[in-house]
């Protein structure tokens, strides 16, 4: 993993983040200028690649995230951005929830995470970087400009939506972790890094761990590294054995990188595994070409390898949430 791809990405994002603010309103996609302040924040990072990139993640209007949280029951709709609770008054840890590519369309796939989050006493934030932009999906679709930054985007969605944990009593904002899913994951990766956490934390407020469930660690056909090598915070990549996206071919070199530099990364690949194991959309399963990857995707559910995907998480964050 040389230092050439490990700043691909931000190359990729440059031109795109320089363009957005003057781009017209599409898909929905509010784009405008960075302000002053952000501006100014961006330029304290050490290179130009990583400025454009930071500007970028700043060129659309930010999301008005939920004043109120609600206790998850049967009836609750799981297919939105909303916050849910455990009973009690907390302070209680919490995870954002990241959703894939196709955003958080699927409610069994949200609840079948957020139910378990709750049950072993999380708040669970599923933060929605889509449907306010007027976004159905980016698997296959390109809103014009968006794509290309997207993922700072999301980054800022992310530590905005931290930030906003912050006003909830009945949550301890020192113990907020990211599970990401797909494209999600990749998010979760990004979030690990001390770069994109100069970009966007709030008050330098950062998250105690990140999960990234089949997320892609590096894109073949874009030369894009989402596993930063300055990743500085404890994180659970959970792999398939097939799967194309999540490649374990091009994770497990990276993630046994960091291990050796003294980095807090916890991996697990499981046998004979494709993509998007937890979500029962693809119970019969389906090979899709997706951005970036023209050859297709294989996804397809694995009941089994999703309950022990969900116990290996929530194992994995025990330690690291409450016994802080």
């Amino acid at each position: 993993m040389g230092t050439s791809s490990g700043f691909a990405i931000w190359r990729a994002v440059s031109i795109a983040g320089l363009l957005a603010a003057s781009t017209p309103s599409v898909f929905g996609v509010d784009y405008v200028e960075p302000t002053a302040e952000q501006v100014a924040r961006c330029m304290t990072l050490p290179n130009s690649g990583l400025q454009q990139a930071c500007r970028g993640g700043y060129s659309v209007q930010g999301l008005k995230f939920p004043d109120e949280a609600s206790e998850l029951s049967l009836f609750s709709n799981t297919g939105r951005m909303a916050i849910f609770k455990p009973k009690g008054p907390g302070p209680h840890p919490a995870v954002l929830l990241l959703h894939p590519c196709g955003g958080v369309g699927d409610p069994n796939h949200i609840r079948f995470w957020a139910s378990k989050a709750v049950e072993e006493g999380y708040v669970a934030f599923v933060v929605d970087s889509w449907t306010q932009r007027g976004i159905a999906e980016i698997c296959r679709t390109r809103p014009p400009g968006f794509v290309p930054i997207h993922m700072m985007v999301r980054s800022r969605d992310a530590y905005e939506a931290l930030a906003h944990l912050g006003k909830f009593d009945f949550v301890d904002v020192a113990r907020v972790a990211t599970i990401g899913f797909s494209n999600g994951g990749r998010v979760s990766y990004l979030l690990g890094s001390d770069s994109v956490a100069q970009m966007y934390a709030v008050n330098g407020r950062r998250f105690v761990a990140t999960v990234a469930v089949y997320g892609q660690c590096f894109n073949r056909e874009l030369g894009l590294t989402f596993l930063r090598p300055d990743v500085s915070r404890p994180l659970l990549a959970l792999l398939g054995e097939l799967d194309e996206d999540g490649n374990p071919e091009d994770c497990v070199p990276r993630l046994q990188e960091l291990k050796s530099r003294g980095t807090d990364v916890t991996w697990h690949v499981f046998p004979k595994t494709g993509h998007a194991w937890d979500q029962q959309a693809f119970r019969v399963p389906q090979r899709n070409a997706q951005i970036g990857n023209t050859a297709g995707v294989l996804s397809a559910y694995d009941p089994r390898v999703a309950e022990e995907s969900r116990d290996r998480v929530f194992s994995y964050l025990a330690p690291r949430m409450k016994g802080r």
